[in-house]
């Protein structure tokens, strides 16, 4: 088997690894006779009578719901999720509504509007499991009474094709939001609240995941407008949203959202553990494999550097087999018309950088929820022949990248990784294979 698919393999086998259906069991249990749900070290003692909701939003959230159904069976009341376009789930108790990603759409707000009035049908002092993944941030979204759904949709793009991290994009979004930030514990807080969490932020910061719908936290109009400004965002959002966010200021800096006594939140996946499992099975392969930690958070260029760094000095130090995982999410400007993800676009960039190198060096990067921006591809495999092979057949790889238009390159020169949407979400994953 060549390197490439190699690359490719291991991608695939650490997605079956770290599907929700597989590990969710071992992870939360309910126990029928004794009318208790463990979540972790965590237990729960159920009054008889207690009726258990089921709510979730993201990428995952169709997959955390099949496994949901078999833990708790006829226990399980009813419930709702929100999903991306295209989700595939047999689900018999839950029902799943669609919405749209990266960005929100008619389909995310008017699925939105009816998850949040199934929240307040739900009776005083039930159970309530709330299933939170990647993708929330978009899936569920319902934007401030004088924010219209096309200002929102213009702000969720502008932000995303900014540059900016994930921590400051969410600060913007949940200033515009009714939901986010921890504005949606106002609606459950008549409940006993358990969010059962797949983490898609460096550190696992609760507050990130999702823009937090049901993590407490600080709400700030000033921050939003920094933010704004930093990315020179001023002159290119809707007046209407600068207008709120100014005239809310002039109201005060902001808000802490309020948490409710009976209300626990578990991480039972990351990026973290998901990269490990790649590092082993990596491991596996007979290379001597080294886990880069920790999980990567900024611009698509200091993330090239970064990855070169270290091929760099593995070329200086060894001739063996070696190979790096990195795991994360670099952010992109764009610039160009073209299409693409950071994925795509971070392949192509490496495939530049390894030409002309004597040695076989493969880099692969890819998301685990299968898809990279608005594409049909999870990202892109490389190695040194890449970029000399494009231009041999009449593919200029810089006319693509100028252009940001990864996803035309490798639809034209080959090296794409299409698995389809996984139905889970924990950033992206990276692998630098040198035989």
């Amino acid at each position: 088997m060549s390197s490439k698919k190699l690359a490719n393999q291991l991608f695939r086998e650490v997605l079956g690894n770290v599907d929700p259906k597989k590990f969710l069991p071992e992870i939360v249990r309910f126990s029928k006779d004794k009318n208790e749900l463990a979540i972790k070290d965590y237990s729960l003692k159920l009054d008889d009578n207690q009726p258990i909701y089921l709510i979730g939003t993201g990428k995952a959230s169709p997959t955390m719901a099949m496994a949901m159904e078999e833990i708790l069976g006829s226990r399980l009341h009813s419930g709702m999720i929100i999903a991306p376009p295209d989700s595939k789930a047999e689900l018999k108790t839950v029902q799943m509504l669609i919405g749209s990603h990266p960005l929100p759409d008619q389909r995310s707000f008017e699925s939105s509007k009816t998850l949040l009035n199934f929240i307040q049908s739900i009776p005083d002092g039930s159970l309530v499991l709330n299933l939170v993944s990647g993708g929330t941030s978009s899936l569920f979204s319902l934007p401030q009474d004088k924010i219209s759904y096309d200002d929102l949709r213009s702000v969720f793009s502008l932000l995303l094709q900014s540059g900016a991290a994930i921590q400051e994009i969410n600060a913007v979004r949940k200033t515009l939001s009714k939901v986010k930030g921890g504005q949606l514990l106002q609606y459950l807080n008549h409940t006993t609240l358990m969010d059962i969490i797949i983490s898609d932020v460096p550190d696992d910061d609760l507050r990130y995941i999702g823009s937090g719908p049901a993590i407490a936290q600080e709400i700030s109009y000033e921050s939003a407008l920094k933010i704004i400004e930093k990315y020179g965002l001023n002159d290119k959002l809707p007046s209407a949203v600068l207008s709120f966010l100014k005239e809310k200021l002039n109201q005060g800096a902001g808000f802490k959202t309020q948490d409710f006594k009976n209300h626990e939140s578990f991480i039972v996946s990351s990026a973290s553990i998901v990269a490990e499992k790649f590092a082993e099975l990596t491991e596996q392969q007979e290379y001597s494999v080294q886990l880069i930690k920790p999980a990567w958070s900024g611009l698509i260029d200091d993330f090239e550097k970064h990855i070169l760094s270290h091929l760099n000095k593995a070329l200086e130090k060894s001739s063996t087999k070696m190979a790096y995982v990195f795991f994360g999410e670099c952010t992109v400007e764009v610039s160009g018309d073209g299409l693409g993800g950071r994925n795509q676009e971070l392949a192509l960039r490496m495939a530049k950088h390894l030409r002309g190198f004597d040695r076989n060096i493969i880099f692969m990067s890819a998301g685990t929820d299968g898809i990279d921006g608005p594409t049909d591809a999870a990202g892109a495999v490389v190695d040194q022949n890449s970029y000399a092979d494009a231009n041999k057949s009449g593919v200029d790889p810089d006319a693509y990248l100028s252009e940001n238009d990864s996803y035309g390159f490798f639809k034209h020169a080959g090296g794409h990784i299409t698995t389809g949407p996984t139905g889970n979400n924990v950033m992206d994953l990276q692998l630098l294979l040198i035989d």
